[in-house]
């Protein structure tokens, strides 16, 4: 049945082999008679034993977890492939991602590929979980980008990206959904080339028949492979497809060695030593003869220089282009050892770990997922954490297999695992073999400094950088009827906090718990999870934006304060000053204030701390402060709360010298639609007091780039499908803080009065 297909492929431009390297493809439809041999999912090279850790990163509904799903299914490690609308993925396991069809916290799996064990973290792609992907990318070798073919690079995908590169992690790309309408490959790669400024290397192009997405073509192998595509969804697995090796009598065989040139001259341009195998070696310039192991092995060499991104293409729900996928994954992906880190080097073949989650688990309790970077980890031991500066003992090892755990006995480096027993770890922390070896990687570093004579490196080289926190943008209240439930409700949210570090927990002095959160999905999980899961039955508000306030002017304030108490006088001698800065942090801890810690200094500090949690325009708490205490003196027998209460009042003193402004959070909104819409779009938009960046087009599609208040963009959603008759899609990610203008502050001001809602 597969003799007598006609297949249309993408073709470069013959006259100029940069055509490929710039992403510029012409579409030509040829016809050719294919004869080829049934080819089961065979690996064409093996490595050995070795490992990759990677990640699965996209934006929302690119097709992570499906593609995840089928990489389980064609590796053998399911019998079946599960489905995102049945509920019945691997991977997404919560009773909430199955609900909503979406991936809301990391998983994690292991596999084998042809005798190379995968560690697989898939990532949600909502823009609320986004600290989810931070720490997953944290601790990985590798990430396969993933984005869909109609659409190109999306919001959350260049968030993601940043995400990777920040922590100079090698990537490989895959354009998903190859078949839907309105699929581009060729526009997709543009895309990735001017919104990701990724040096694109295509090692693929697309293969259709009769208009039908159905195979690729293997620019390194020079091999076509053509998946069968029957009429009954249900009966192709994808498990077999078809290969043959391309031949010069074939009508492709011009095009594909133009394409093949192309991306050899792409390497050659990065590598001079590429360049003179390929212009002066024995196969001078003749891209058919060049053997596929050598090109492999440039490509390799470049990933793992991140210097390109090897560009592959498939469609997972179709089953059509995962295990090339799977090849590129081993083929050109870093194994762990490929992989050395600054800080490796003080700890040597010593245990060095991070700890980048933490999971409570009704059986085995908090569960500590690790990646051990050298040494390794046995059951039973004991291991030092210098964040915390004390000792905790393994109860047991666990390997992670999605929703279900594996006991093991060892952790080797490079490895990711599950650690039970400890009660002190939280994400980010460093994790070594002893106080001792801690002291010892101390001690090389001080000596490396004194040889370099390099006095910028600290003791925080030999600990691993824990994760940044963003700040979050939306709170509600939590309350409960009864101490026994406020027990309850107190443990359930140190559970949450010790698992996720965006969640943010205040508990005020009249007893009232505010919870804060990175979005209205975020606080709508850890809400439901509070009544589910721990089935408390509490009271949670709707659902607000966290505004902040920031000092513009530096401003400085000395005083006296007086009180009489039982007939005695005190008093208190203060000088605190306030300067703007940049980084939008709040002040919530005493050290942010004082170092150097005597008992009067600590009760002044305590009392800066609780002014800044409420600031002088709306009672917002303080971001993009530098507050010092200058001097702070009480006479003798003061009480330590008479100097809390005279710092807390000269702060907010200071606070109204520095002319503070409001700040609300904003979203980078992205809405991709077609001309007869576009006008109601803008139009909507400009009523939510958004300002308009860019407005693109891609073919007959428009993408409008805009920033909006967070609180405007209530029902946005809602009001687009209506009216673009669900024509159009929309794409949010948290974008910072701005200023308000006085227009916009007159109308919070209004809201909060209580005269209109502002809940979500």
């Amino acid at each position: 049945m597969w003799n007598g297909i006609r297949a249309m492929v993408f073709i470069p431009n013959l006259h100029s082999l940069k055509s490929v390297q710039n992403g510029i493809l012409k579409e030509r439809l040829i016809s050719s008679w294919l004869y080829s041999k049934p080819y089961s999912c065979k690996n064409v090279r093996s490595f050995g034993t070795e490992q990759r850790n990677i990640g699965i990163m996209a934006h929302i509904d690119a097709g992570k977890t499906t593609t995840t799903e089928r990489m389980l299914y064609y590796s053998g490690y399911i019998k079946n492939m599960g489905d995102i609308d049945a509920g019945t993925t691997v991977m997404d396991y919560l009773p909430t991602e199955i609900e909503r069809g979406i991936t809301i916290q990391c998983a994690a799996i292991s596999f084998n590929w042809h005798k190379t064990k995968i560690n697989l973290i898939d990532t949600p792609g909502h823009v609320d979980f986004t600290m989810e992907v931070e720490r997953s990318l944290r601790v990985l070798d590798g990430a396969v980008a993933i984005f869909d073919a109609s659409r190109g690079v999306e919001a959350q995908s260049r968030t993601v990206w940043r995400q990777a590169d920040r922590y100079k992690v090698p990537k490989i790309a895959f354009i998903n959904k190859m078949d839907k309408h309105g699929a581009n490959f060729t526009a997709s790669v543009k895309s990735m080339q001017e919104k990701l400024n990724a040096n694109t290397l295509l090692l693929q192009i697309p293969v259709y028949n009769d208009g039908v997405f159905n195979g690729v073509i293997d620019l390194v192998e020079m091999e076509k492979l053509e998946w069968d595509m029957p009429e009954t969804h249900s009966n192709h697995t994808g498990r077999k497809y078809m290969k043959h090796r391309l031949k010069s009598s074939e009508a492709e065989w011009e095009m594909c060695i133009a394409a093949r040139s192309s991306l050899i001259e792409q390497l050659s341009e990065v590598y001079d030593d590429v360049a003179m195998t390929w212009l002066e070696g024995e196969h001078e310039g003749d891209a058919s003869a060049l053997p596929a192991a050598q090109i492999r092995e440039w490509i390799r060499r470049g990933v793992l220089d991140q210097a390109i991104i090897p560009v592959l293409c498939g469609s997972s729900l179709k089953n059509v282009g995962v295990q090339p996928l799977l090849d590129a994954v081993v083929n050109y992906l870093p194994n762990p050892s490929d992989v050395q880190h600054d800080f490796m080097k003080y700890y040597g073949d010593s245990l060095c770990a991070m700890a980048f989650k933490v999971l409570h688990h009704k059986r085995h309790g908090p569960l500590i997922f690790v990646r051990v970077y050298s040494g390794r980890i046995k059951s039973g031991m004991s291991i030092y954490n210098p964040n915390k500066s004390c000792s905790e003992k393994i109860s047991r090892l666990l390997d992670v297999y999605a929703d279900e755990y594996k006991e093991t006995t060892t952790i080797e480096a490079g490895g990711i695992g599950i650690i039970c027993g400890f009660k002190e770890t939280v994400t980010g922390d460093t994790l070594v073999s002893s106080k001792e070896s801690f002291e010892i990687a101390t001690s090389k570093l001080s000596s490396s400094n004194i040889k370099a004579n390099d006095t910028q490196k600290d003791i925080t080289t030999v600990v691993l950088a824990a994760v940044p926190v963003p700040e979050p943008v939306f709170f509600c209240s939590i309350a409960v009827n009864t101490i026994t439930q406020e027990q309850e409700l107190a443990h359930a949210l140190a559970i949450i906090c010790r698992e996720d570090p965006s969640i943010r927990v205040q508990t005020d002095e009249d007893g009232s718990v505010t919870l804060s959160g990175m979005g209205k999905l975020h606080m709508e999980v850890i809400t439901k999870r509070i009544k589910d899961e721990f089935k408390i039955d509490a009271y949670v508000s709707p659902i607000q934006v966290a505004y902040r306030e920031i000092p513009t002017l530096n401003a400085r304030e000395k005083g006296e304060y007086n009180r009489t108490i039982l007939g005695k006088d005190h008093h208190v001698d203060i000088d605190i000053s306030i300067e703007p800065s940049e980084e939008l942090v709040p002040i919530s801890n005493v050290s942010d204030i004082v170092h150097r810690r005597t008992e009067v200094s600590h009760a002044a500090a305590i009392g800066i701390v609780q002014a800044c949690q409420q600031g002088v325009i709306l009672g917002y708490p303080l971001v993009g402060a530098k507050i010092r205490l200058h001097s702070v003196h009480a006479s003798k027998a003061c009480p330590p709360a008479l100097v809390t209460a005279a710092a807390l009042l000269y702060t907010r003193e200071v606070l109204h010298h520095a002319a503070c402004h409001l700040v609300e959070p904003v979203m980078s909104v992205e809405v991709t639609t077609t001309e007869d819409t576009l006008h109601k779009i803008i139009a909507e938009l400009n009523k939510r007091h958004a300002t308009t960046h860019d407005i693109t087009a891609q073919g007959t599609t428009k993408f409008v780039l805009a920033e909006a208040p967070v609180a405007e963009m209530k029902g946005f959603a809602s009001t687009l499908r209506s009216a673009t008759s669900g024509n159009a899609d929309l794409a949010l990610e948290i974008a910072g803080y701005r200023p308000v203008t006085e227009e916009r502050l007159h109308k919070i001001k209004f809201e909060l009065s209580g005269a209109t809602s502002t809940h979500y």
